[in-house]
């Protein structure tokens, strides 16, 4: 079976399932006829093996020809999900050719695009064309439980109609990228589904309808994971539609718009029953490239950082990991544990493991219901295994991919995910809206004069900056409030005194050489790290066309407090703890007043003396940190 994803291609065979029990279990006439089937499933992905397939194929063989000694009238069926993404390179799917030509057991394969002609020719293929109008409209209906027409207002149908026509145009248009597919126009209706529900309780009900905010909400929810301007374009297409059939359905004002990370946070604390019906797990496209948008989540608050309700799952690149089965067997097992204690996960670089957790991932489960209590199940490929895995209703998944591996994640994987795209400038925006007025004011002046003298220094020489530099060092600036935490408002204020760290300690004297002007001291703070980044050789170039006050600040900062020359004496920075600070209080006391740097990246000319750290030279480097030489590691990569 042949389509694009979300087009109920798995759910067909699901639906054969249920009716095929068996001349005793099956509740039609019909199908009483027909034999049991025993399904086999297999999970394809890129990282599956012939082997795994082979192993399906054999296991169902046996199965059959007990069935046969037995005379049971029960059929073994294996079913190929995902057919398309084993990799074509390799010739996985070679394998299926003596299995298909012997046709000692039944097969099922489904795939987003044809096979090549030896797997073609072997079987029989249907290809699910684009729905047409009436297909789309039919599914609308449905997906909103309305059974016919005739019941149905006008205005109503008018909606939906127009609902269609956006939905068509969306996928047509250039200026949104091609990540969309029917199951997010699906999972919009069952939401709207909730107000129809709402408002059919009384009699005139179904004047009401769709309201233009639940419309904007569900968008909100479905259609995200692009930039701001794209989503604009979005929602105006849908609104424009159904506008064209209801002259008063207005877009709602610009104030009732939510930010991504306020859509993020509502949509995770949806209550079980909305969460059954359209609450999709969370795909967090990670704009700045390393990670910083989960650890943001953290820092804000939206995910939950209780090692007890939260675990993260990440996978590293290094080939002696890459194919290590083990490693991916270890961590789909605590996976498994994770959804059924219904603990939230975070999966980090995780694309090996992808494929054994599609049906997780599209939350396609088996429900066993007796009486008042429900379990439901869905399927985990553990190596050529797949197993049936209870999850828990509380159970929720998000997963992190960078924004620069979009093109190369397969469009059944982006069509299971609510998708939120997210930068630093997100979470900055939303501490600097909780300052008071006069904090606003003085943030704004001092993102300002930063990227003017980033623009008059010129950004070329600044090494390693790019758009997430400067709103990173702004948001260190802004400390949240714990204890008035209950407020909306106010949440967070300017964090002048404690945004150093053992790097920066020594040019705390400069920067607050005038302590009541809150807005030179956080300005010269940014301006510290900024420096941090440029070479000896284009300061002394570029001294000279600041003013001399300013020229003579950056001068004195940059050659006496900051470490450019020597890396031993960096490093010796990095891993020291400054003396005065020390001399000032407890440790408890020095983590108020100091932040600890723990990871750097150096850019330097030559690599000699790091390629020449060794057992003897790193000890020599780190003895007054630490006595115990077992305590430091050099990766030479």
């Amino acid at each position: 079976i042949i389509g694009a994803p979300g087009q109920s291609k798995t759910l067909s065979f699901q639906i054969v399932l249920q009716n095929l029990q068996g001349s005793q279990l099956s509740t039609k006439p019909f199908c009483k006829r027909l034999p049991a089937m025993d399904p086999f499933f297999c999970l394809g992905s890129k990282y599956s093996r012939s082997e795994d397939i082979a192993y399906v194929f054999d296991r169902a063989i046996k199965r059959e020809q007990q069935y046969e000694q037995n005379r049971m009238e029960t059929r073994c069926v294996v079913f190929l999900d995902e057919a398309s993404l084993p990799d074509e390179n390799k010739m996985v799917l070679k394998v299926l050719h003596p299995y298909l030509d012997e046709c000692k057991v039944a097969f099922v394969a489904v795939a987003n695009k044809a096979f090549d002609a030896a797997n073609a020719n072997r079987m029989i293929c249907i290809y699910r064309s684009l729905p047409s109008k009436d297909d789309q409209k039919i599914l609308a209906y449905g997906c909103l439980g309305l059974q016919t027409e005739q019941y149905i207002d006008k205005r109503l149908e008018l909606i939906i109609t127009g609902l269609c026509n956006g939905y068509r145009q969306v996928l047509n248009s250039q200026d949104i990228p091609k990540i969309f597919h029917d199951r997010d126009f699906i999972y919009t209706l069952r939401e709207l589904r909730f107000e129809l529900t709402t408002s059919t309780m009384t009699e005139n009900a179904s004047v009401t309808g769709i309201k233009p905010l639940s419309l904007l909400r569900a968008l909100e929810h479905n259609f995200n994971g692009i930039s701001n301007e794209q989503f604009q374009k979005l929602t105006e297409i849908f609104f424009n539609c159904v506008r064209q059939q209801c002259k008063d359905f207005l877009l709602p004002s610009k104030k009732e718009q939510r930010s991504t990370l306020n859509i993020l946070s509502d949509s995770l604390q949806l209550d079980s029953i909305r969460r059954r019906l359209y609450g999709r797990y969370k795909l967090i496209i990670d704009e700045s490239e390393d990670e910083s948008a989960i650890r943001l989540l953290f820092q804000t608050g939206i995910i939950d950082s209780d090692p007890n309700k939260t675990t993260i799952f990440r996978m590293s690149d290094f080939p002696d990991d890459i194919n290590n089965e083990i490693r991916n067997v270890e961590i789909l097992s605590t996976i498994k544990l994770c959804m059924e204690t219904g603990k939230t996960i975070i999966m980090i670089n995780t694309g090996r493991i992808h494929g054994s957790l599609y049906d997780v991932f599209n939350q396609n489960f088996s429900i066993m219901a007796t009486g008042d209590t429900r379990k439901i199940f869905s399927k985990v490929a553990i190596g050529p295994k797949t197993l049936d895995v209870p999850v828990n209703e509380e159970f929720q998944c998000l997963v992190q991919i960078k924004h620069s591996e979009m093109k190369e994640i397969p469009a059944p994987f982006l069509s299971r995910f609510q998708k939120y795209s997210l930068n630093i400038n997100d979470f900055y925006r939303i501490q600097f809206e909780n300052l008071s007025k006069t904090d606003q004011i003085i943030m704004k002046n001092i993102e300002d004069k930063a990227r003017t003298f980033i623009e008059h220094y010129g950004k070329q020489y600044f090494y390693g900056l790019n758009d997430n530099t400067l709103y990173s060092c702004l948001l260190s600036l802004i400390k949240i409030n714990e204890n008035n935490m209950e407020q909306e408002k106010n949440k967070t204020y300017l964090n002048v005194h404690h945004h150093y760290t053992q790097l920066e300690q020594k040019s705390k004297l400069i920067i607050e050489e005038n302590p009541t002007d809150i807005q030179q001291c956080l300005l010269r703070s940014i301006l510290s790290k900024l420096i941090q980044l440029v070479s000896p050789e284009s300061l002394i170039l570029k001294l000279p066309t600041f003013e001399d006050s300013i020229a003579r600040w950056l001068c004195t900062n940059y050659f006496q407090n900051q470490e450019h020359f020597n890396i031993e004496n960096f490093i010796r920075q990095l891993t020291t703890i400054p003396t005065d600070m020390i001399n000032e209080g407890d440790q408890q006391q020095l983590s108020q007043k100091i932040n600890i740097t723990t990871k750097v990246t150096i850019f330097t000319r030559t690599s000699s003396y790091i390629l020449g750290l060794n057992k003897n030279s790193k000890y020599q480097l780190f003895k007054e940190t630490t006595d115990n030489n077992d305590e430091i590691d050099v990766l030479n990569l």
